[in-house]
């Protein structure tokens, strides 16, 4: 669908609101329901949910060839960084004012658009690599324009589900949505790998481009959403109470700290995976599918655990714990040189990272008000996606300077001396549901 994201989400990212303020009715037939699956019972979300996995699959095809391909014309990893700067800094710079036009415009058309956008990005790739005029300067350029749309497209999305599921399903539709997200992280890359090996980087951003016909279609067939008051203030009025909001929340500003750190120094493990498949583990493009398919099965293993469990209650705690979890994971897959031992812990960095991201949204959509939803997920999504271009840049950086390893590793460091800071100055509240 966009870019990879998971938000629980880089993020597929997911939502859940506070108390009922004047939302829609659910749409679809069924009545909520309890189990693991229950958000499915809503005809609208189920659509949407399928095509999200099919668009999703052909967007993890497209993020490994995109890599195998800017590492083929260049052979540098401070260049593979650049592109994902390129690919991810409309997110930081846009996401605010995405998050205003989710708040006063028409979600369903808005991500028709952003998600057309996307389809053109990914043909132009496959035209351009087919055609061998293919540049990192022009992948450069295309992932600028494909984070652009992609930037309008987070905080839309995430706000989407509360008006297909309403709100005792909605805690099941993140956990599912992260499944699904993840469960694309393990079936993308497998087949990206098979298909470079055989077929060239063009196929993969060529079956990408089709992919988003699952996601036009179940938008297209959507019926009417409510529309949002008409509002006599000016967006930047609306973005400054925005900020003003979160800023002055007890939990809020610890949270996306938390994503923050993790987006910048936690994230490059990923990008990076085509260096550390090429150079130190010795594993071509198969490999490579190998390594980001571990990640996948690691992340929907546990959102189907959480989907199972339901709203559980101290999820503070599971915030601190998924996120120590994932300091451990991103040092062993530095300090591995081992395939096998590099899998178990690019598995571990999976399940931390969706757990983590998971429950930090659960906790900013639970403490915001309906009327700013898009808002305050435009912070969350500048924390854990408009972020990830600066350490992109600092993880290429630094691996041309000192090695791989040690740029994971350093950003180890970093996120648990984050985790520290947010203990002793602003503690986080375990017990925060």
């Amino acid at each position: 669908m966009t870019a990879p994201r998971d938000t629980g989400a880089h993020p597929d990212f997911l939502k859940q609101a506070g108390p009922n303020l004047g939302v829609s009715p659910p749409r679809g037939a069924a009545p909520p329901r309890r189990g693991m699956f229950s958000s499915l019972a809503h005809r609208e979300y189920r659509r949407y949910w399928i095509g999200l996995f099919l668009s999703n699959v052909g967007t993890w095809m497209q993020a490994v060839a995109q890599g195998w391909l800017v590492l083929r014309l260049s052979n540098s990893a401070m260049l593979l960084g650049l592109v994902g700067f390129a690919g991810s800094i409309p997110t930081l710079l846009l996401a605010p004012l995405a998050g205003v036009a989710a708040d006063r415009l028409d979600r369903r058309k808005l991500l028709l658009a952003t998600q057309a956008t996307q389809m053109v990005c990914a043909f132009t790739l496959a035209a351009a690599t087919g055609m061998h005029f293919v540049s990192v300067a022009l992948v450069a350029w295309v992932a600028v324009v494909n984070g652009i749309a992609n930037a309008f497209t987070t905080p839309s999305h995430q706000s989407l589900f509360l008006d297909l599921v309403g709100r005792e399903d909605l805690t099941n539709a993140i956990a599912l949505n992260s499944m699904q997200f993840n469960l694309s992280r393990v079936v993308g890359p497998m087949i990206a790998g098979l298909t470079i090996g055989t077929l060239g980087e063009s196929a993969c951003f060529t079956l990408n481009g089709v992919s988003f016909i699952a996601i036009l279609v179940p938008l297209a067939m959507l019926p009417p959403l409510p529309r949002p008051r008409r509002r006599p203030r000016s967006a930047w009025i609306d973005l400054r109470s925005g900020l003003r909001y979160a800023g002055r929340h007890p939990l809020i500003p610890q949270l996306l700290a938390i994503a923050a750190a993790i987006a910048i120094f936690g994230t490059p493990a990923v990008t990076m995976a085509p260096l550390f498949a090429r150079r130190l583990l010795g594993v071509g493009p198969e490999g490579l599918g190998g390594m980001l398919t571990a990640v996948g099965l690691g992340a929907v293993a546990t959102a189907l655990m959480m989907a199972a469990r339901g709203d559980f209650g101290k999820k503070g705690f599971g915030v601190l714990l998924a996120s120590s979890g994932f300091v451990v994971a991103l040092a062993g897959f530095a300090l591995s040189r081992s395939y096998p031992l590099s899998l178990a812990f690019l598995a571990l960095l999976g399940a931390s990272m969706t757990s983590m991201a998971s429950l930090v949204n659960t906790l900013i959509q639970k403490n915001a008000p309906d009327r700013m939803r898009g808002r305050v997920l435009s912070l969350y999504a500048v924390a854990w996606l408009g972020l990830v271009p600066i350490g992109t840049l600092q993880a290429g950086a630094v691996a041309e300077r000192f090695g791989a390893r040690e740029a994971l590793l350093a950003g180890a460091v970093v996120i648990a001396l984050t985790l520290v800071v947010v203990r002793l100055v602003r503690p986080l509240p375990v017990g925060a549901e």
